[in-house]
């Protein structure tokens, strides 16, 4: 019977369980509070990775010749200007800017890489391009810089004339 009566007092007994509560979640919101004030400020110190924007290649494209009749088209002495953007349009200073495709060489007779100047363009000039047959071919144009990545989206059609 002790039993019986003592599980009717606590029934009866409100004040110790409700007066708690309303504490216990006061400092819990408290808490949360606190723990999402310092996650935001430390999302806000976060900076967003830096990214190449875009690139413009100036001519659009690249004609080539086949002069005396062998099926070898070609252009000798081509200037090709590269401009690079980071994502917010700025020109991007430093980055490395290579051609690749259609047997395309430097005045030299080498790979075609430069780096761009504080205006953001890579000017290349005495290129020799060259293809054989009519066939469409392209220029792939990569940019790199440390942080911002590599682009290789930008192709130049060379165009048999």
């Amino acid at each position: 019977m002790t039993r019986v009566k003592r599980s009717r007092e606590l029934v009866n007994d409100r004040s110790g369980g409700i007066e708690g509560l309303p504490l216990q979640l006061l400092i819990m919101v408290v808490i949360a509070g606190l723990g999402l004030t310092i996650i935001m400020g430390w999302m806000n110190s976060i900076s967003a990775p830096h990214a190449i924007g875009e690139v413009f290649v100036m001519p659009s494209e690249i004609v080539v010749f086949d002069d005396d009749g062998d099926g070898l088209y070609e252009r000798e002495g081509l200037t090709l200007t590269v401009t690079v953007t980071d994502q917010a349009g700025d020109r991007l200073e430093g980055a490395t800017v290579m051609l690749d495709g259609a047997n395309i060489r430097s005045e030299h007779g080498g790979p075609v890489s430069s780096t761009t100047d504080s205006t953001g363009q890579a000017v290349f000039s005495g290129l020799h391009v060259e293809q054989f047959g009519t066939k469409l071919t392209t220029i792939k144009v990569t940019v790199a810089k440390g942080d911002y990545g590599i682009d290789s989206s930008y192709t130049i059609p060379v165009i048999p004339s």
